[in-house]
C-alpha cells in the first residue's frame, strides 16, 4: 500500500486540516521519514489527535506505519542542486511517472479497449489545458480508425451530450473532477444512455462517480506547485500507455500505419 497515493485518491474527503497534512506530506514526502509526529503537527499548525485519524482515514495503522511504507515507495531522486534547473525538472517528470504507473490497472486498460471496440462514436472532453489532451487523444483514436472527436469549449461539449447515443462513448480528462462543464455534459451524456470513461486524480468526485470506468493519474500540483510545469504530464503519460495497448490490435496497428504513410510520416 502507497500512502501517498492513497492521500491523493482520498483528497476531496479530507477535512481543511486533513487536507493540510496531506499537502505538507505530498509535497514534502522525503523529508516525512525523520520527523516526529509532533514536528509534523507544528508545521501543519494541527495536533497529534488529527495527524493520528488522518493516519487511520488512509489505510495506515499508526503513524510509525505510514512512515515506513511511504519510504517503501519514494522515487529516488536526483540530488536537489540550488542552481540545477536540470535535475529539478527531472525529478518532477519522474515522480509524475512513477506514481501514477503504479495507479494503471492493467485490467481497466483492457476494458477500455473493449468499451472502444463496442461503441460507435468516442467524444473526448477536457477543459483549459485539459481539451489539449483531449484532442491529442482523439486524433489518435482516429488515426487508428476509430469515429473520435474532442470538444474543449463547454457549449460544444454540452450540445453533443444533449445528443448522445447508447452508441457512444464519452471519455473526460479532469484532474479535480469538479469542473462545471465537465460535470454537466456527462450528465447529459448519462441521461441519453452514453457510456463514460475517465481520467481523473481522486476517487470521490462527481465525474468520477458517473463514470463507468476510472482511470487515475497523479496530480502533477502534488510533485510541484509552485513553477509552471505541464499540469497535462501525466494526463498524457496514461494516454501514450493506452495508445501504445490499442496497437497491440493487429487492425489499429495496420490503420494507424496507413494513416501514417498517407502523408509520408516514416
Amino acid at each position: 500500500m502507497n500512502p501517498l497515493i492513497s492521500i491523493q485518491k482520498k483528497y476531496l474527503t479530507f477535512s481543511k486540516n486533513e487536507k493540510f497534512i496531506a499537502d505538507f506530506i505530498l509535497q514534502n514526502s522525503p523529508d516525512i521519514n525523520n520527523m516526529k509526529i509532533s514536528e509534523l503537527a507544528s508545521k501543519t499548525n494541527t495536533s497529534n489527535a488529527t495527524i493520528t485519524r488522518f493516519v487511520h482515514k488512509i489505510g495506515c495503522a499508526s503513524y510509525s506505519d505510514m512512515k515506513i511504507n511511504i519510504g517503501k515507495h519514494l522515487i529516488h531522486a536526483t540530488p536537489k542542486n540550488e542552481n540545477n534547473i536540470l535535475n529539478e525538472v527531472f525529478n518532477f517528470y519522474q515522480t509524475v511517472i512513477k506514481n501514477t504507473q503504479q495507479m494503471i490497472d492493467e485490467s481497466s486498460i483492457k476494458k477500455f479497449i473493449n468499451l472502444l471496440k463496442q461503441q460507435k462514436n468516442i467524444i473526448i472532453i477536457g477543459a483549459s489545458s485539459s481539451g489539449t489532451s483531449a484532442q491529442t487523444f482523439a486524433l489518435r483514436l482516429m488515426r487508428m480508425g476509430l469515429n473520435a472527436q474532442s470538444f474543449a469549449d463547454p457549449y460544444w461539449m454540452q450540445m453533443r451530450a444533449s445528443i448522445a447515443c447508447s452508441q457512444d462513448l464519452f471519455l473526460a480528462i479532469s484532474n479535480s473532477g469538479v469542473t462545471d462543464s465537465i460535470v454537466k455534459t456527462l450528465n447529459f451524456a448519462q441521461e441519453n444512455q452514453a457510456k463514460i470513461v475517465s481520467i481523473t486524480s481522486y476517487l470521490a468526485n462527481p465525474v468520477a462517480k458517473m463514470s463507468d470506468l476510472t482511470f487515475h493519474v497523479y496530480n502533477p500540483r502534488f510533485a510541484n506547485n509552485e513553477k509552471f510545469i505541464n499540469s497535462q504530464f501525466s494526463n498524457m503519460y496514461l494516454i501514450d500507455v493506452l495508445t501504445s495497448y490499442l496497437q497491440e490490435d493487429n487492425c489499429f496497428n495496420q490503420t494507424m500505419k496507413t494513416t501514417r504513410n498517407s502523408i509520408g510520416d516514416k
